[in-house]
Formats: structure tokens, sequence, C-alpha cells
């Protein structure tokens, strides 16, 4: 996974390429290259903006406008595009990608829940099956410790 230093270069480049071909009169097919790398580079930076790295190479508040400052700009950038878009005669193909992006994000959530509960679940039965061998233990224990008491209460009386 690249760091979201490089993905926002590689965000601004890719934002270039798609200008540029936006100048030039091209279609989305011709930059759907760059789109992809910047739709790519704009989730990296997203993903590390939510989860800051621990560090004490740049103050919280620097690392956090850093954060916001490169989102905000890669939203910017987002939203030109979409403009461009729709003012093309190609809002379809806008509405499409977002629909796509949206199933593709509640797709993965969901994948994400279902192996959250996967892991909870085994967590308790190796939980349950710990303690099951607790009580075992505990009970074989004590059927030994009576056992031994008895054959000494046994030989106690013999003598």
């Amino acid at each position: 996974m690249i760091d979201p230093i490089t993905a926002f270069a590689t965000a601004q480049a890719a934002i270039k390429g798609v200008q540029a071909a936006i100048k030039m009169g091209k279609d989305i097919q011709a930059m759907s290259g760059d789109l992809m790398k910047f739709f790519e580079a704009k989730d990296v930076v997203a993903k590390a903006a939510a989860t800051p790295k621990k560090g004490f190479a740049k103050s919280d508040t620097a690392q956090a406008f850093e954060s916001v400052l490169h989102a905000k700009q890669l939203q910017d950038a987002e939203n030109e595009l979409k403009q461009h878009l729709i003012w093309s005669g190609q809002a379809d193909v806008w509405q499409a990608i977002v629909m796509e992006r949206n199933n593709i994000v509640q797709k993965r959530k969901s994948e994400e829940i279902a192996m959250e509960k996967a892991k909870a679940k085994k967590r308790k039965e190796i939980q349950e099956a710990l303690s099951m061998l607790f009580y075992i233990v505990a009970a074989i224990a004590l059927v030994a410790l009576v056992a031994w008491g008895t054959t000494e209460y046994v030989d106690f009386m013999r003598k």
C-alpha cells in the first residue's frame, strides 16, 4: 500500500491528466486510466486521514491540518470532475460511477461486519472451550481430593 503523501501526489498528477484530456476534448474512455488513478489515490488519502499515524515528526494539529487539506483538495477536484461530466452531457456516467462506488462500499462494509462477527464468534467459542476445560480440571481435582481424603480417612480409622 502506498503512503498518503505519494497517493496525494498521484492524485494530483491524475487530476492534471484529466484536466488536460478535458481541454483536448477527449471523452470519458480516454480519461479512464487517470480517473482510476485519481479515485484510488483519493481513497488512500481518505483512509490515511481517518487513521492518523502515531509519531513524533509532526504535531497532532499539523497532521490533522495536512490530512484535512489534502482531503479537501481531492474532494474539490472530484466535484470539478462531476461538474465537467454533467455539463458535457455525461451525467449518467457520473451517476453510474457513484452508484457502483456506493454498492462496492456497502458490500465491503457488509463483508467487514461479517468477518468481525465471525471473529467474535470464534473468540467466544475459544473462551467457552477454555472455561469448560477449567471446570473439567477443577472437577477432576475435586474428585481426586475427595478420593485422597477418603483413603486417608480410612487409613486413619484403621490405625
